[in-house]
């Protein structure tokens, strides 16, 4: 798991007056909305006796710990310790770690890292999100796997003949060939171009003029790639004018677990009438990928590709792999085995930008891999 990028926490919608408790990058945090209706996200552990904050109010735009009272804004500064009276001055160490924001897409973004804004990677661009002509919806479910094995499913093309029943000859075409693919590469991410033969929406859908958007099976072409650890898109052309756009961002739980959210667009029948109809379809595309990457062992991908055969098809997973080794050697990826070892004994909190200007922190930044130590963790 990667600090520095952003993640999604909530569907914008989920997020009313009350705080949530949420799990990413393997700690706990929490998000809440103020009377103005902006969305914070802070560590969900409280300096004094390490109370989960979540459990709490929200009480002048401050989340309120249910143990001893303490106030936290949503800058993560204490404001309030009533046990200290009304005038007390604040112990600097107070604070807690509070993390940028961003509403878009309908989802809520928290920068889960320690860079400052000019050095932040950006969130994957939808330009079609928003325009009359393409109508949205949404989608938010748990896998219990590994995120990069999630983002793999998302960008191999040629697991979707055996995974997928929406493939015209699903296993059966003797000659089933995908060659070696171009790769286009980007400063955060990779994506490739291929062409799969599916079948008629007649043969999947249920609602009326849904089942004439594909008539009959035949190519379709698809875009899909990846924008930083793990997010990933699939631009599908269904047939001629009619696209599918796809767009995956996820934010691991753990190392085991996946939190998915969906942001699905589409250029025809924009009737919300065709909302359902689209995110049944896609869960039950999502349902066939979820029951082989829950089953995969090990979970968490090798360290090195010798312990996996790779194929010219793989080339986009290999190009994928190859930047999460980058991003690992920038010190980014987290020790979880320290982390797993110091379970209950330990409070860690992703670091939070104003860790670059403050070292007066109470809860422990949690632990990063080195270059150095990565390079043993693959020997091992």
């Amino acid at each position: 798991m990667f600090i520095n990028f952003w993640y999604p926490v909530s569907i914008s919608t989920d997020l009313t007056d009350k705080p949530i408790k949420i799990r990413a990058l393997g700690q706990n945090l929490a998000i809440f909305r103020d009377s103005k209706g902006e969305a914070h996200c802070v560590s969900d552990i409280c300096t004094h006796r390490a109370a989960s904050l979540s459990m709490g109010k929200i009480k002048d735009d401050c989340l309120e710990c249910p143990y001893h009272g303490w106030k936290f804004n949503g800058q993560g500064e204490c404001v309030a310790i009533p046990s200290m009276g009304v005038d007390a001055k604040i112990p600097a160490r107070s604070h807690i770690d509070a993390y940028p924001v961003v509403e878009k897409y309908g989802l809520i973004f928290a920068f889960l890292g320690d860079l400052p804004e000019d050095e932040r990677p950006p969130i994957m661009d939808i330009p079609e999100y928003g325009d009359e002509t393409w109508a949205a919806v949404h989608l938010n479910y748990q896998w219990k796997t590994n995120f990069e094995r999630s983002q793999e499913a998302a960008l191999d093309p040629a697991h979707a003949e055996y995974v997928h029943t929406g493939m015209q000859f699903a296993g059966d075409k003797n000659d089933y060939i995908i060659p070696e693919l171009n790769v286009e590469e980007t400063e955060w991410g990779a994506s490739t171009k291929a062409g799969l033969y599916t079948i008629g929406s007649e043969d999947w859908a249920t609602e009326g003029e849904m089942k004439n958007v594909k008539q009959g099976a035949g190519q379709s072409n698809f875009h899909a790639g990846y924008f930083g650890p793990s997010t990933a898109f699939n631009r599908l052309n269904i047939t001629g004018d009619s696209f599918f756009l796809i767009n995956k961002f996820e934010t691991p739980i753990d190392e085991f677990n996946t939190n998915v959210f969906v942001v699905i667009l589409r250029n025809f029948l924009h009737e919300s009438d065709y909302d359902e109809e689209i995110k049944k379809r896609s869960m039950f595309v999502a349902e066939e990928d979820r029951v082989i990457c829950e089953k995969v062992d090990p979970a968490v991908w090798p360290e090195t590709n010798i312990k996996e055969v790779l194929v010219p098809a793989d080339k986009i997973l290999a190009v994928y792999r190859q930047y999460l080794k980058n991003w690992e050697n920038k010190g980014w990826r987290i020790d979880s085995r320290k982390v797993d070892e110091n379970k209950g004994r330990v409070a860690y909190t992703i670091p939070s930008p104003a860790r670059r200007t403050s070292k007066n922190w109470v809860i422990d930044s949690v632990p990063l891999l080195t270059a150095k130590e990565a390079k043993i963790h693959a020997a091992e």
